[in-house]
C-alpha cells in the first residue's frame, strides 16, 4: 500500500482518469488506500496449464460482472461510488486482458496455428465489440444523474457479450493451449 506523497501522486493520476475518485474521497474522512500491484513473470499463476490459467482469468471476470450486476440491482434510485469504482476496474481489466491477448497470445497463435485464423479474427472482432460496450457503460455511469435503468441495461448487455465471448474463447483455445507439444 502506498503512503504519503507517493500515494497522493498515484491517487491524483486516478482522479485524472476518473474524477469520481475525487468525489468519493470528498464524501469520507478516511484516506482512500492506494495499492500497487506488480505483475509476476513466469508461467500461469496458480494454474496447472495455460488453458487453466486462461479459465482462471475468465472466471475472475465472471465473478466481478456478477457482483456488478448485483450492485446495480440493489442500487435503487442512485448509483453508489463503489459501483462506479467496480465498473471502472472491470472495464480497465477487460481492456488490459484483451490488449494482451491480441498482441501476445493471438499473435503467437497466428504464426503457429494458421488453422485458427477465423477463430482468432472472430475473437478480435468480439474484443472490439466489447470495447464499444465498455465505453458506453463508462459513459452511462459517469453521468452525474446516471439513470439506474439505463445502467442496468448496459451492464446486462456487457455481461451477456462478455459471457458469450469467454465461453467461445475457452471452447476454441483451451484445447489448443493445453495440447501436448512435441
Amino acid at each position: 500500500m502506498l503512503t504519503g506523497a507517493e500515494r497522493d501522486r498515484v491517487f491524483a493520476r486516478a482522479v485524472e482518469a476518473d474524477p469520481g475518485w475525487a468525489a468519493y474521497q470528498a464524501k469520507t474522512a478516511r484516506v482512500i488506500p492506494v495499492v500497487v500491484l506488480h505483475q509476476v513473470e513466469g508461467g500461469p499463476p496458480n494454474a496447472t496449464s495455460w488453458g487453466a490459467a486462461l479459465k482462471l482469468v475468465h472466471d475472475a471476470f465472471r465473478r466481478e460482472l456478477a457482483l456488478i450486476r448485483d450492485e446495480v440491482a440493489r442500487s435503487g434510485p442512485g448509483l453508489g461510488a463503489q459501483l462506479r469504482v467496480n465498473c471502472l476496474t472491470v472495464c480497465q481489466g477487460l481492456h488490459h486482458h484483451h490488449t494482451n491477448e491480441d498482441a501476445g497470445m493471438f499473435a503467437a497463435l497466428d504464426t503457429r496455428r494458421p488453422d485458427l485464423a477465423s477463430t482468432l479474427e472472430r475473437l478480435r472482432r468480439e474484443h472490439r465489440q466489447i470495447a464499444a460496450l465498455v465505453a458506453r457503460l463508462q459513459q452511462v455511469i459517469s453521468a452525474t444523474d446516471a439513470d439506474p435503468v439505463t445502467v442496468r441495461r448496459e451492464v446486462e448487455r456487457l455481461t451477456a457479450e462478455v459471457e458469450d465471448h469467454l465461453t467461445y474463447e475457452e471452447e476454441q483455445l483451451i484445447p489448443v493451449l493445453d495440447a501436448p507439444t512435441g
